[in-house]
């Protein structure tokens, strides 16, 4: 079941976030805005059949490379089915080079344009290479996004879970259950944050018109802020569900989980609808501009990323997604971004790595116990328990786990494997070297824990059950 669930979030997922690139960044081999593959050109250039061809090879090739990436994000998530671990591991491999081999593209196709332009001599005197200015625009801008300030009741939901001392021990007492209000914490400052770039960025200037860019701006600030805030609350209802749910003490079960997923899916639907909206009401609104803006600053885009020592600002709106925002190389910073993103980068390939190891080894190994005068080794993967025979209590074969809530401590839990340290509600400390769909069990009565054994085999299982009979019996 685990494996099913991983396997319908990441493939739900990469089908969004393929589906979002393409809507974003199709159509930008049309003449749009006074430009063509985001370099500014006359219109008589859509004649022009250098340009046609480049267009055509951009069309098509864009059309093939979001395909074959929406198979594979399809695809990769199933190997969770063969090895989570490795599932994981090609997965994130293959968002990584999605995300680098997607700008890429686009700058190739830039760097075509821009050298065509050259070639064909569209560069226009009168459309300066500068960063225009609307004052009257710059001075109503604290008015266009909803406040920031709406996020601070998400905020303080999430903070009122550590706050109070029994719903604090609700969650500690458990294992891993302290990510849950973690979340609720983490992910209001994290909209919050998003809401603050977003609507926080210097106003754009798309027409000689104050009306235009005033309509434009309000709209982008404005969407953007509402979609923030309508994340922030889906997933502030989404977590308070699942915490309450444990703070009653109800074990979550799939259906918890698919409650928390469709509403955190608003959300989601929230950020999409806006990608949407800005991009359809600013081409509706731009084409019926009788006063475009005539600029011409494509020399900072010549390389296919922006690079202008010019522009104070860290980034800027991305020549081809309007919805996105591009890193100014040339700016004192960019070098510690790039830096920061490649270590995330190379961090989240070595964290699933090892996490492919650790999987991997547990599917490939299975339970050993090994008995040395009056010493017993139980040991599985990467975890192994040292007991000797005075400290053993009592030893039973069992047909199942007995009726208890295990938390998982420190250890694994998969489809297939139970193993490292649990705590469980009626047995207390307990270790589990186990194959769950293998039986009988033994069960270890230790002085301070409890220990479950099987094998593969049921034959080994009762070997082993007679070999610490005798050795307790001695």
């Amino acid at each position: 079941m685990a494996n099913l669930l991983i396997f319908v979030f990441f493939a739900l997922f990469d089908a969004g976030m393929v589906g979002i690139c393409g809507l974003c960044c199709s159509g930008k081999e049309k003449y749009s805005e006074g430009k063509i593959l985001g370099i500014h050109v006359p219109p008589e250039a859509v004649e022009d059949e250098e340009v046609r061809t480049l267009t055509e090879a951009y069309r098509s090739g864009f059309r093939r490379f979001q395909r074959l990436n929406l198979v594979l994000g399809l695809l990769v998530p199933a190997l969770s089915f063969l090895n989570t671990g490795i599932g994981i591991l090609f997965w994130t491999l293959w968002l990584l080079i999605y995300c680098l081999a997607f700008p890429f593209r686009s700058m190739r196709s830039i760097r075509k344009m821009y050298a065509l332009k050259k070639k064909r001599h569209w560069i226009r005197e009168d459309q300066p290479p500068h960063v225009a200015v609307d004052t009257r625009v710059g001075a109503m801008s604290d008015r266009f996004p909803i406040p920031w300030q709406w996020h601070l009741p998400a905020l303080a939901a999430g903070i009122g879970l550590w706050i109070f001392p029994a719903l604090r021990s609700s969650f500690t007492k458990l294992s891993s259950g302290w990510i849950f209000p973690a979340l609720a914490v983490f992910l209001p400052l994290l909209f919050l944050s998003l809401h603050l770039f977003f609507t926080g960025r210097r106003n754009e200037v798309y027409s000689q018109d104050s009306t235009v860019n005033e309509k434009l701006n309000r709209l982008t600030k404005r969407t953007w802020s509402a979609a923030m805030l309508t994340a922030d609350y889906a997933g502030m209802v989404g977590l308070l569900y699942i915490c309450l749910r444990i703070v009653f003490g109800k074990e979550l079960s799939l259906w918890d989980y698919g409650v928390y997923f469709i509403v955190d899916m608003v959300g989601a639907a929230a950020v999409i609808t806006s990608v949407l909206l800005i991009k359809q009401r600013r081409r509706d609104i731009l084409s019926r501009d009788p006063q475009p803006l005539l600029t011409d600053d494509d020399e900072y885009w010549k390389n296919g990323w922006y690079s202008n020592p010019y522009d104070r600002h860290l980034f800027t709106e991305d020549r081809l997604n309007s919805s996105s925002y591009a890193l100014n190389f040339a700016h004192p910073a960019a070098k510690w971004w790039v830096a920061a993103t490649v270590f995330i980068c190379i961090a989240a390939v070595a964290l699933c790595l090892v996490l492919a190891m650790i999987l991997g080894s547990l599917d490939r190994s299975s339970p050993e116990m090994t008995i040395r005068e009056d010493q017993v080794t139980i040991s599985y993967s990467f975890y192994d328990c040292s007991f000797s025979a005075d400290e053993v209590r009592s030893v039973e074969l069992i047909p199942e786990l007995p009726e208890d809530n295990f938390d998982r401590e420190n250890g694994g839990d998969t489809d297939t494997v139970l193993v490292g340290y649990f705590e469980g509600d009626k047995t207390g400390d307990t270790m589990m070297f186990l194959l769950k769909e293998e039986t009988p069990l033994i069960r270890i009565e230790l002085r301070d824990q409890t220990v479950f054994l099987n094998s593969s085999s049921d034959t080994q299982t009762e070997k082993w059950y007679e070999d610490l009979i005798t050795l307790q019996e001695k």
